[in-house]
């Protein structure tokens, strides 16, 4: 019976299961996915799921340099190390080790996955193969013609805020002096809304562009600085969409 009042020997009685009953929750959760974890049927599941990351990955791989998938390809190999040990270790005593490596494996996937997702929104879309080059070649530095380079719509298809381009400047006659020495271009963003700060490049040189707001097509005017009486060849030697 419960007293009521002050006193020292209080109204309030702590259950003595209380402690014990959250004990035994947390058992039976644990045996529970022990015995999931050991059964036969759960082996190959790690493993299936990180084929099955795999396979969607590479069904939606874009372009771009191999290093941005470095940590993916980490992470992609430990789920699958870890899979596979899960699955070739039988002895129904290792418990513990099964449950690890189950959980490795699952959350390597996992973060795997997540990485793979965040190159496909923003990492590097290499469209060196969709530049035109519009206007005649050679040049020169006397005839004062511009060559535009130019990327359309199906090349800017995933949104990227910048753009950097290699240019390529070689001598139209090779068997002649060499002009690269004296030689420069000057590269003007001529797409509507974007800033036209012009940008000075050498021979292999690279620029990078602020695309802004995301345009239907990209154009890039080239106007060639050189020696008198040299001619030469422009062409763009990489191309990459990237965000800053």
């Amino acid at each position: 019976m419960s007293r009521a009042g002050g006193g020292g020997g209080g109204d309030v009685y702590n259950s003595p299961t209380a402690h014990g009953d959250h004990s035994i929750a947390a058992n039976d959760i644990r045996n529970v996915i022990i015995r999931w974890v050991m059964h036969p049927s759960a082996r190959w599941l790690p493993l299936l799921l990180a084929c099955a990351a795999v396979v969607a990955a590479g069904a939606r791989w874009p372009d771009g340099p191999a290093r941005q998938y470095v940590l993916w390809g980490v992470l992609t190999g430990l789920s699958l190390l870890a899979a596979a040990a899960r699955v070739l270790d039988r002895r129904p005593r290792d418990a513990l080790v099964i449950g690890v490596l189950s959980l490795v494996s699952v959350l390597a996937t996992v973060g795997g996955w997540l990485t793979f997702q965040q190159v496909v929104a923003h990492g590097e879309i290499d469209v060196t193969g969709q530049v035109r080059t519009e206007g005649r070649q050679p040049l020169d530095d006397e005839a004062h013609r511009t060559l535009t380079l130019r990327l359309d719509a199906p090349a800017l298809a995933e949104p990227r805020d910048a753009l950097r381009l290699t240019l390529a400047i070689a001598d139209h006659d090779p068997a002649g002096p060499t002009c690269l020495p004296d030689t420069r271009a000057t590269l003007s963003l001529l797409t509507s809304g974007a800033a036209a700060q012009p940008t000075d490049v050498r021979p292999g040189g690279t620029a990078d562009f602020s695309l802004g707001a995301r345009a239907g097509a990209v154009r890039i005017g080239v106007r060639l600085h050189t020696a008198r009486g040299c001619r030469m060849d422009v062409r763009a030697t990489g191309a990459v969409l990237h965000d800053k």
